[in-house]
């Protein structure tokens, strides 16, 4: 799924067969181990495919559109001749040392986005210090929240729009810039949940949102590389494999679902992609027009500047909320009812309605048991300029390639290339980049040295499309989650429907019942893989019978893992680089799941509900709402550092 708020996923038919076999895994996932591997390079590589062939062997399928990846270990051998820049002396940012860096983004590593625009030059606001009223109140600064709150401020009501860190520290910031209605898990698949109607509002609704950000940067003066390109869907088989024959096949049908709804979509079998000079051939694909890319941070930052000089926007960052709940009784048109949500410092702020703009909703259970949690990978790879298609590319492996270009300077581009999807705390992360970037070499020769490797996080929903709208059970809190690899236009769409719902008798929405977080239907006809996912994710309480390290004194500088004593409760262990330890409860405060050590990231991740939290504890990624708590003063003082509260 290309990282979009965050962003990832296969494509096609490719994203349900992974669902069905990924939920039934439990048995094999490997747990990330508490080793020091922030990169594997060529002279670590056959070690690290020793352990990874040994501790966790593939997903295999006998369907078409299976990876049939081979085995990592066979990977590894070959890596030192094919990697020219080890990803150690490339990489430009990771583990800032900045000791705030964790209230800037939700890694250690750092996106391409900050290569043009610094988070220095992300606008700035104050703490929230004092109690509220307002219209609407909006929780998280991403691309949800922000574009939710310009088309309420654009309407002319009241909005107040609070974060738990810096503005643009979440998903949002480490997207790979997609733009895109030709979605992630295919029109096929898309219409045997929602039908053939649901299929065409879907690709409806995303081609406005994706069209509405060219609009407000055009409306606002804002230079963001907005351009409209085609985006190129390819087998992940080369040219003569029995497998390419069965993918085209597959491709051609996606082909006439996508026409047939109104997409401007046509088969070519002989699609080659400009500057792809490698020998591995897979040529031919589906080609769907009036597609677009851009830069997010550079849009989003002048939409946050515009909204700054706007009387009736106030945006608090900082400002982490615990609580959103509804105050009052309505009934026959008596009474009535606001929202009042809760901040970690004890401040509240009443709205008329409320938005959670939060990835996913920080609450209990309810919808999100009906999502899945995945982390996706990029790397940012130098090419010279015009050495590659401006296009949007993806190939139909079940954890897919997804490839754009960016800016990088006069004499070169960047090629952004993601994919090597898990899900959250289940999988080792590190040897992720080093897969990429064998792909990339092996297609791209002229590709030069990394200069940036990220992930990010992606919500997908069991029936494939997003939830915006009313929250189960609520009359005056939304929310937007779901994103299913496509959060850039999703998050976009939802400011539209969210505002139009608001507004009730004035304006409708025909989308609204497609994307209703209530709705059944579609959950019942996808009720199999919702109680496989259950049931997978009920399984990852036996970390509570596990431990990744005995002895703190086994970590190296730099380095995380899980120790579990008998005899007490887990303990999440970091170990900084001057070999000081700090330590925090291992237990997620949302249900209690036992975290994992992210080495890629330096997080500890928890693989229930995919909560992560930074090296200090703080909470990065909900559902959860508070950090890791401190056991021991280290811990404790740290955490206070990295939230500017030391």
């Amino acid at each position: 799924m290309a990282l979009s708020t965050l962003s990832l996923s296969s494509r096609t038919t490719a994203r349900a067969i992974q669902r069905n076999l990924i939920t039934k895994q439990s048995a094999t996932s490997r747990l990330s181990l508490p080793v020091c591997g922030d990169v594997i390079t060529s002279s670590t590589a056959p070690l690290a495919a020793a352990y990874m062939h040994t501790t966790s062997p593939r997903k295999t399928t006998t369907t078409s559109s299976s990876r049939n990846l081979p085995p990592r270990l066979q990977f590894f051998p070959r890596y030192s001749q094919v990697i020219k820049f080890p990803l150690a002396a490339t990489m430009a940012t990771i583990a800032s040392s900045n000791p705030q860096h964790t209230m800037q983004t939700s890694g250690a590593s750092d996106s391409v986005w900050i290569h043009k625009v610094p988070y220095d030059q992300y606008p700035k606001f104050h703490t929230l210090d004092r109690d509220l009223k307002t219209d609407v109140a909006i929780v998280g600064a991403g691309i949800a929240g922000i574009t939710t709150a310009y088309e309420f401020v654009r309407r002319g009501k009241n909005v107040v729009m609070l974060e738990a860190r810096d503005v643009l520290s979440g998903e949002t910031g480490r997207t790979s810039g997609h733009l895109t209605n030709d979605l992630d898990d295919g029109y096929i698949e898309i219409a045997k949940k929602h039908g053939e109607g649901g299929a065409k509002i879907a690709a409806e609704s995303h081609a406005w949102a994706r069209d509405r950000i060219g609009e407000i940067a055009q409306e606002l003066g804002i230079e963001c590389e907005y351009r409209r390109l085609p985006a190129y869907d390819i087998s992940q088989f080369p040219v003569g494999q029995e497998k390419h024959d069965q993918e085209i096949d597959e491709l051609k049908q996606e082909t006439e679902m996508q026409k047939k709804i109104g997409m401007q979509t046509r088969f070519d079998p002989n699609l080659k992609v400009k500057g792809w000079s490698g020998k591995i051939d897979q040529r031919g694909g589906m080609v769907v027009e009036n597609q677009a890319t851009f830069h997010p941070t550079k849009y989003l930052v002048g939409v946050l500047n515009w909204l700054k000089q706007q009387p009736n926007f106030q945006c608090y960052t900082r400002t982490r909320v615990m609580s959103v709940a509804e105050k009052g009784v309505e009934m026959l048109g008596m009474g009535h009812k606001t929202v009042e949500i809760q901040t970690e410092d004890g401040h509240t702020v009443k709205a008329e309605n409320a938005v959670e703009a939060t990835c996913v909703p920080l609450q209990k259970l309810s919808v999100i048991t009906e999502l899945e949690f995945y982390r996706s990978y990029c790397i940012a790879i130098r090419v010279p300029k015009g050495s590659v298609e401006d296009c949007l590319l993806y190939d139909n492996a079940e954890e897919y390639k997804y490839v754009r270009l960016t800016a990088c300077d006069d004499k070169d581009d960047y090629l952004v290339v993601g994919g090597c999807d898990h899900k959250v705390g289940q999988e080792e992360t590190t040897p992720r980049y080093a897969e990429l970037e064998q792909w990339t070499r092996e297609r791209f020769p002229q590709a030069g040295k990394i200069d940036y490797q990220w992930s990010g996080q992606i919500f997908e929903p069991v029936d494939y499309l997003g939830f915006i709208g009313k929250n189960q059970g609520c009359d005056k809190v939304y929310i937007v989650t779901g994103d299913s690899g496509d959060g850039l236009t999703h998050g976009t769409l939802a400011g539209k429907l969210i505002a139009d719902e608001i507004e009730g008798d004035t304006v409708t929405n025909d989308w609204a019942t497609l994307y209703a977080p209530n709705r059944i239907g579609s959950i019942l006809k996808s009720l199999p893989t919702l109680i496989s996912h259950d049931l997978q994710i009920n399984a990852q309480y036996k970390r509570f019978l596990q431990t990744d390290i005995t002895d703190i004194e086994d970590l190296a500088p730099g380095c995380g893992g899980v120790l579990n004593p008998k005899t007490k409760k887990p303990m999440a262990v970091y170990k900084d680089e001057n070999g000081q330890v700090h330590t925090y409860s291992a237990l997620c405060p949302h249900l209690k799941g036992v975290v994992c050590w992210n080495s890629a990231e330096k997080s500890f991740d928890c693989p229930v509900h995919g909560s992560r939290f930074s090296k200090e504890g703080v909470c990065v990624n909900g559902p959860a709402k508070a950090n890791l708590s401190p056991m021991d003063k280290g811990g404790e003082v740290d955490q206070g550092i990295a939230v500017g509260a030391e």
